[in-house]
């Protein structure tokens, strides 16, 4: 008999990587598993629940507005906490599950680890190895290390992380990354080519793109660096489309809504898109600028290079390979490597993330544990 599983998800990055095992689990037959939404990412996850169809079982409120990042936390563990006492006669979990390195993933492995319930960290082992670069998922997905019974590793470089650690190394596999998963599930499907843009805006875009993302915390200080980064840029390559899908934190949304660049013709401000939208666009850039971690693992898979905005990253195959490159938030870098880093990567090549079979892996080890245990 299959183990009872509680997958808790918070934001979208973790939806977009939950999705592929939780399709697994439908395809397969195995129905031992519930859903927890905590409304991290409340109003950004609305549609993303219909576009990959999962209806959480159980939906948290743990955002309240200008909270900092302790009170989020305090009220995430306990949220969480108070949920496993409610469910108790309806639903014992055996194994907790969650994705990355956000303030859900770190208070859903400390929750685990006070009711002795066995935590598996999805994506395990990314490693900066600076506490404040990416702030605070570093230190998020550090503790969510110690508390995990199953840590799967997306890559040999995240497993040496673990390793050097002092991780027991049984309990870690090397899986690829779930990431991948759900971009072939959908390029194989053809939804992706069939997809019509849901952003209107996007429709009467014509000619080459170039997609700009960024949310990450210790950024939003210096945003107005990549602002005028962009502004020189579209005023020296006017046959280019700029694409900045704006984040919610009203840190980035403010500063970049009431810059000059709403005054470019080449430069579409627009809300946070829509999965395949995004993914579309990913897609049919010729460039990226962006600090997403997904954005670094989807991008070689459409042979596009990817300028990361970021002083160190937790990714760094893509980079060791030179698809990617490190440009911090400096104007100068972000201007001189956007025209001088022109990787030629084969459209089509093997993604150094993964293979697109890492929810099967994931799935196989839980079971084959289950069975062990009986």
């Amino acid at each position: 008999m299959s183990k009872k599983l509680l997958f808790i998800i918070g934001t979208r990055p973790e939806l977009i990587k939950v999705f592929p095992i939780i399709n697994h689990l439908k395809t397969i037959g195995n129905t031992s598993y519930k859903v927890v939404s905590t409304g991290q990412h409340k109003d950004l996850l609305e549609s993303y629940w219909r576009v990959f169809n999962i209806n959480p079982d159980y939906q948290l409120d743990i955002i309240k507005e200008g909270q900092n990042l302790t009170q989020l936390t305090s009220r995430a563990i306990i949220a969480i906490d108070e949920l496993i006492g409610e469910i108790k006669n309806e639903f014992i979990p055996e194994i907790i599950l969650a994705q990355g390195d956000t303030t859900t993933v770190m208070a859903a492995s400390m929750v685990a680890f006070y009711n002795n319930i066995e935590f598996a960290h999805i994506e395990a082992g990314l490693r900066s190895f600076n506490m404040h670069h990416p702030f605070p998922e570093e230190f998020n997905r550090k503790i969510a290390g110690i508390t995990a019974k199953y840590h799967f590793a997306p890559t040999i470089t995240s497993k040496d992380n673990l390793l050097r650690e002092n991780t027991s190394k049984e309990n870690i596999f090397v899986v690829g990354n779930t990431v991948i998963d759900t971009l072939n599930y959908f390029i194989d499907s053809k939804l992706l080519e069939q997809h019509k843009f849901l952003n209107q805006k996007l429709d009467n875009i014509n000619g080459p793109t170039v997609l700009i993302t960024c949310h990450r915390r210790e950024n939003h200080s210096q945003i107005n660096n990549l602002i005028e980064a962009v502004e020189l840029l579209s005023s020296e390559y006017k046959a280019l489309n700029f694409i900045w899908p704006v984040h919610p934190n009203p840190n980035v949304k403010n500063k970049v809504e009431n810059s000059i660049l709403t005054s470019k013709p080449n430069v579409f401000i627009t809300a946070p898109l829509e999965y395949l939208d995004l993914i579309k666009i990913i897609s049919i850039s010729t460039k990226i600028i962006s600090d997403s971690g997904g954005i670094q693992e989807e991008a070689p898979t459409f042979g596009v290079p990817v300028l990361i905005l970021r002083e160190t990253t937790e990714r760094p195959e893509a980079v060791n390979l030179g698809l990617s490159k490190l440009v911090g938030m400096n104007k100068d870098e972000i201007i001189t490597n956007f025209k001088n880093f022109n990787p030629k990567i084969k459209v089509g090549s093997s993604n150094p993330y993964g293979d697109g079979k890492t929810s099967k892996r994931i799935i196989d080890i839980l079971l084959s544990s289950s069975k062990n245990d009986n």
